[in-house]
């Protein structure tokens, strides 16, 4: 199995952050930090403990936090058949975590070849049978509705209603609703949490504390910001910062990343 293993210390910035492509199948570790990652019409927040799939030659881009630290595996094509053939965000199994930091310390320590040969087959078997996870945050492609959305991820601060943006983007109110739901399958609400909720992670990561995520982010206050962080997320913004060494914590603050992504989608951003 032609498999190469590696190892990146990130400082958030770098060639992985430009659409790029890959002869390999290309699964991410992420070991410490935040990553956003891109493909098709879609954006990820990644947090350490979860993982990423991205099939041999598909058009990706990354941004990870400062200091982040990741494992990258590549995977030969012909390996890949049985694998998802869309990118994806998955949540790593403690035996896909195992075999990682395994390999990883391998590679400094001699490990025998047969040895390392064996643990690789486990660790792609684990990859093409563990699910899709994460937070997702789908992209339009209808050019009114990417306008809007382009803006908002430009300035999440913003406060237009729907109605306000139909008139910047040449669309009504009503069509923009039958918009979102179509192209992303979310309401606009539910759309524009998952974005809050991405740049307050990717902020969280950077080091910055709550009063400067609020202003960033439209609320007014850090208070407001942490009250709706906890209500969204289950946790304190410390607690998630907190969480971003892979340690012996993972599983619980990965229960509560799963809870992340399900109270987004049924609430509203208290931004008062």
């Amino acid at each position: 199995m032609n498999t190469i293993i590696e190892r990146h210390l990130c400082s958030g910035s770098g060639s992985e952050d430009r659409p790029h492509r890959h002869e390999q199948g290309e699964f991410l570790l992420i070991r410490r930090g935040i990553l956003h990652g891109h493909a098709e019409r879609n954006t990820w927040v990644l947090q350490a403990g979860m993982a990423a799939w991205i099939p041999p030659g598909f058009e990706h881009w990354g941004r990870p936090s400062k200091s982040a630290d990741l494992a990258a595996l590549y995977i030969a094509p012909d390996q890949c058949r049985h694998f998802p053939q869309t990118a994806q965000p998955l949540l790593a199994t403690t035996l896909m975590v195992a075999l990682c930091e395994r390999l990883i310390a391998g590679r400094a320590n001699n490990l025998a070849p047969d040895r390392a040969q064996r643990m690789t087959e486990m660790l792609v078997d684990e990859i093409a049978e563990t699910p899709a996870a994460g937070l997702v945050l789908p992209l339009p492609s209808d050019p009114r509705l990417k306008r809007l959305t382009d803006d908002l991820m430009a300035n999440p601060s913003s406060r237009l209603t729907l109605a306000e943006w139909g008139r910047q983007v040449g669309a009504t109110e009503r069509t923009l609703i039958r918009l979102f739901r179509r192209e992303t399958g979310l309401r606009f609400g539910e759309w524009y949490d998952r974005l809050l909720l991405a740049e307050a992670l990717r902020g969280l990561a950077d080091g910055q504390g709550n009063e400067r995520l609020a202003g960033n982010l439209g609320f007014a206050s850090g208070d407001s910001f942490g009250h709706w962080f906890r209500r969204v997320t289950g946790a304190s913004p410390s607690k998630f910062v907190d969480s971003l060494e892979l340690n012996g914590r993972r599983l619980q603050l990965s229960v509560s990343f799963d809870k992340m992504s399900g109270a987004i989608l049924h609430s509203k951003p208290n931004h008062a």
